[in-house]
């Protein structure tokens, strides 16, 4: 089979614009509730309070983050299926089918539009909208991420007034976790629902979900013993200095246990990812109406 059979960067220019023309007609609309869904609760906020005699009451960035964490969490959910679940409908899916694209292409051009070109385009509109409601409005002091710069400064600070070992976890989390962990984590969710989508004919989401319970649920039955039998291996005299306050056995225990931890927390995402991309492009492959 010839290279261009597999991908053609001319002919997959052209899919891709097409396939984001298409997700914008599909889902444009929800798109722009979900991105507008922090503003409308800042502005419900405000409003009741000035019903209830308070005065106007603004957001703190911290009620704002939850706000765009709940639209992150719809977006993921919805995504998917508005943009590729009719790929399992005969008619529609028929024709997608018979495009003049390869398997591959297809592929990639999903991966770029769910992972990429979305997702940085509901940050982006989201955290402008934000920054103009600190622009605007006098009560509100800063943005969602100063916000969270100054609540993970204060974590820290507390943690190393209680102990070194606590600011050398603080610090972890702080330069580790939040960047390695939970962006991968969000990945390995939009490929679960794309998943779905392209798998269920009906009730895509809720599908979904059960099924991704259902799999935690028997994954985590399968690696518990693995992650007693680790926890088992650490070493007796270890445990021992750190319960009785050795403060260098505590911190040794930290400097070794914590990245490892979050090595083994990026080596099963990354995991995750390969295989659901990896059954994503099958189930490409192999759909028939």
């Amino acid at each position: 089979m010839k290279t261009d059979n597999i991908f053609n960067f001319s002919r997959f220019g052209k899919y891709l614009v097409s396939d984001i023309r298409r997700c914008a007609a599909n889902f444009g609309i929800s798109f722009l509730v979900i991105v507008l869904t922090g503003l409308f609760l800042y502005l419900i906020v405000g409003t009741m309070s000035l019903v209830t005699g308070e005065g106007w009451l603004a957001s703190n960035a911290l009620a704002r983050t939850i706000y765009l964490l709940i639209s992150f969490a719809v977006l993921i959910v919805s995504m998917p299926v508005k943009c590729y679940g009719f790929i399992t409908d005969r008619k529609a899916g028929s024709n997608w089918l018979m495009l003049p694209v390869s398997t591959t292409e297809k592929f990639v051009s999903m991966l770029i539009n769910c992972l990429i070109i979305l997702p940085a385009a509901f940050f982006a509109c989201t955290l402008a909208i934000d920054w103009l409601i600190v622009v605007i409005d006098p009560y509100a002091s800063m943005t969602i991420p100063e916000g969270f710069k100054e609540l993970s400064n204060m974590i820290a600070a507390e943690a190393a007034q209680e102990s070194e070992v606590n600011a050398l976890i603080s610090n972890f989390m702080n330069e580790n976790m939040l960047l390695r962990g939970v962006v991968d984590d969000f990945m390995v969710m939009i490929l679960v629902f794309l998943l779905g989508a392209l798998f269920f004919k009906t009730n895509k989401a809720a599908k979904t979900i059960l099924a991704w319970i259902a799999a935690g649920s028997i994954l985590s039955m399968i690696l518990a013993p693995i992650g007693m039998m680790l926890a088992g291996n650490l070493e007796a005299e270890t445990i021992n200095a750190i319960s009785s306050g050795d403060l260098n056995a505590s911190i040794d225990f930290a400097n070794s246990f914590i990245p490892k931890l979050l090595g083994i927390d990026t080596l099963s995402d990354a995991l995750l990812l390969i295989g659901t991309a990896t059954a994503i492009f099958f189930r490409i492959k192999t759909i028939r109406h």
